[in-house]
């Protein structure tokens, strides 16, 4: 006679939930950069070129899984001068990218992994992917008092992943079947897109009534809100193309709950460099 075991499931420990640990980083982190932001100068650069040098070592290493080798000391290299260089500002950011034009295939035709067309796009592709966002902060921060306006936008980011994290979790599905991406993120949802997108508005309008109501018309703080919270997703889904096709699920997993930098700040880095764009030559700041 066959015996019968009842298979009793292991109680969930929360301490090794990754909620729990996404949450407490989030508590920590969120915090502490949003100081470095009120500070400003060394400090936030400080905090700028740690974050951007961390998410550009994860991505050369994603990027080695395809067996495509960026020159990853000459990337972090170039990264770190870029962001120096733009606070001090010694030469113009164009002469580094003239420097790269001929020193990146230079430098490929001593080297032996994989193939040096592979290698050298990968490397300015690493070069503007990471490197440019990290610089259009720096440069807000300049023409920001007290960081406030930076700060708006780093809350608007991650109140949009978020809400949208949770939106997903508790509302996908239910109402729009279709999913999101389904070749990049099956996981996102429409349910999640939306709830992320109000959130993005609901923080930047928080902020025009609080806070930035005497330096900036409330139009532009409305049509910010927008953008981050409908684009936020894209530049999650752009880092999401880039694991699917290294075959990785995370760019690492140094942040618990988080994965890596790359994770945590893919969405900066898409919207950095439009909310730069978009206050320079809309709104006239800088």
């Amino acid at each position: 006679m066959e015996e019968k075991t009842n298979a009793i499931a292991a109680p969930t420990n929360p301490w090794q939930s990754n909620l729990f640990w996404r949450v407490v980083v989030a508590f920590i982190a969120g915090p502490a950069i949003l100081l470095c932001t009120h500070f400003g100068g060394l400090i936030f650069l400080g905090a700028m070129l740690f974050i951007a040098l961390m998410s550009l070592y994860e991505f050369t290493t994603m990027l080695n899984h395809k067996q495509i080798y960026p020159i990853r000391w000459l990337m972090m290299l170039f990264c770190a001068a870029i962001l120096i260089n733009h606070k001090f500002r010694v030469v113009s950011t164009f002469d580094f990218m003239l420097l790269a034009v001929f020193l990146f295939p230079s430098i490929e035709l001593f080297r032996k992994r994989g193939t040096p067309i592979q290698n050298i796009g990968a490397s300015f592709l690493c070069l503007f992917y990471i490197s440019f966002p990290f610089v259009s902060l720096l440069d807000m921060r300049t023409y920001d008092k007290e960081g406030i306006f930076i700060t708006m936008i780093f809350l608007a980011v991650w109140m949009s992943d978020t809400f949208a994290y949770f939106g997903g979790k508790f509302l996908g599905g239910k109402i729009i079947k279709t999913k999101f991406s389904e070749r990049y993120s099956p996981k996102k949802t429409w349910e999640g897109f939306f709830t992320g997108s109000i959130a993005s508005v609901i923080t930047t309008v928080i902020f025009y009534h609080t806070l930035l109501s005497q330096l900036f018309a409330y139009h532009h703080i409305l049509i910010l809100g927008i953008l981050i919270g409908l684009l936020s997703p894209i530049g999650d889904l752009i880092e999401s193309m880039y694991k699917r096709d290294s075959g990785v699920k995370d760019s690492s997993g140094l942040i618990p709950g988080h994965g890596g930098f790359l994770d945590r700040f893919d969405s900066l880095c898409f919207i950095a460099p439009v909310v730069f764009l978009y206050s320079r030559y809309l709104m006239n700041i800088g």
